[in-house]
């Protein structure tokens, strides 16, 4: 069933199929932050488009999975297989992933076998590496090249023992860049960097970098017509379009501040607003992030909320001092807090420059500064 609230990004769609399928491009990486519509791009625009013009449609995401990513891949290349429609796989591993996976014979007449995928934990073992590989040969495209989305791909770098698998994958679609083409999709430009742009990364230069697209004025609009056949109400147009950019122009959030509305018919907008803000922060766990820094930390997360940049000049430091009230912590110390909210995924330098990650998560920091 289509979902009447989603957005269809058509040009940017036609764009990445087009440099997949029609130019020498053999790989993308794409990065989008978190909750602005990368997974709903491949889902519901990418997959359907190639899947009517003919393409084989596979979809694995290592984000948060219980099962090992080698179990997560092997999952959807057999499932691909299976004659099933796209959207019937992908209804179906959104149910719960299986916890034994029976793999197809590789020829007529050969023996099947059947496997625990929860036992897939630790170095993958080098028979399933070799029927990763089978498989891959199996689902290559003989005349269009079948598309393959991996999502979240930088946890694939967070684990020393996936060493193995990401050189098998590497390996594979080497030898398949015509027959099959690659999407693999990130949130974090440090992860997407530790996996294609350092020289020892295990893909080094092996897809071509793109960004999504931020949402805009359409985007608004849209939702806003959905909301009026919806409710039979008018929303302000330029109040909406604040609202929008007050929440950093992030689809999600945005969605969920038009679906209060629409579920609390006499809460003005602003103060819907500022409980949808609430909740984010929640349901984020900001609060509970926050008080698992250490005050150094905190002090660092703050000054980076404000904008203050050089965190190893005098100035930042004297700012952290203000925020500890105690004397300025030393270069090494501020370099400690920085490295800790970096591996946290709240700060990076992906910028050039030091900087908190989640504007939303900066605005709540700015905010808890202000009510002390």
């Amino acid at each position: 069933m289509k979902d009447p609230w989603h957005f269809e990004r058509r040009d940017f769609t036609a764009h990445v199929l087009s440099l997949l399928t029609q130019g020498p491009v053999g790989a993308l990486s794409l990065f989008g932050p978190r909750r602005t519509g990368k997974t709903e791009f491949l889902l519901k625009d990418l997959a359907p488009r190639a899947q009517r013009r003919g393409h084989r449609v596979v979809y694995a995401s290592f984000w948060q999975s219980p099962l090992s990513p080698l179990a997560v891949l092997l999952h959807a290349l057999e499932a691909s297989l299976t004659g099933a429609s796209f959207g019937d796989r992908i209804r179906a591993a959104a149910v719960a992933l299986a916890p034994r996976l029976k793999l197809s014979a590789p020829a007529p007449g050969a023996s099947a076998a059947e496997i625990d995928l929860t036992a897939l934990a630790g170095q993958p073992p080098s028979d399933l590496l070799l029927y990763l590989d089978d498989l891959l040969d199996r689902v290559a495209g003989s005349r269009k090249p079948t598309l393959l989305l991996l999502d979240e791909v930088q946890e694939l770098a967070q684990r020393p023992g996936n060493g193995p698998l990401v050189a098998a994958l590497r390996t594979g679609l080497d030898k398949r860049r015509a027959s099959i083409k690659t999407i693999f999709t990130g949130s974090s430009r440090e992860g997407l960097a530790a996996v294609f742009t350092a020289r020892q990364a295990p893909f080094f230069h092996f897809a071509t970098p793109i960004d999504l697209p931020a949402l805009g004025d359409a985007f608004v609009a849209h939702i806003l017509a959905v909301f009026e056949r919806m409710s039979g109400r008018t929303l302000n147009g330029p109040d909406m379009r604040a609202a929008f950019e007050r929440l950093h122009n992030n689809p999600y959030f945005f969605r969920l501040f038009i679906e209060a509305l629409l579920c609390n018919r006499d809460l003005p907008p602003a103060a819907t607003l500022a409980e949808v803000r609430d909740r984010i922060a929640v349901e984020l766990g900001f609060a509970d992030t926050w008080l698992s820094l250490t005050a150094v930390q905190r002090a660092a997360a703050r000054a980076l909320a404000d904008g203050a940049r050089q965190p190893f000049g005098r100035p930042f430091r004297r700012t952290l001092a203000a925020h500890l009230r105690q004397p300025a912590p030393t270069v090494g110390r501020v370099q400690a807090a920085l490295r800790r909210l970096q591996r946290l995924g709240i700060a990076d330098t992906h910028t050039g420059a030091w900087s908190l990650v989640d504007p939303e998560f900066a605005a709540w920091v700015r905010d808890q500064a202000g009510r002390g």
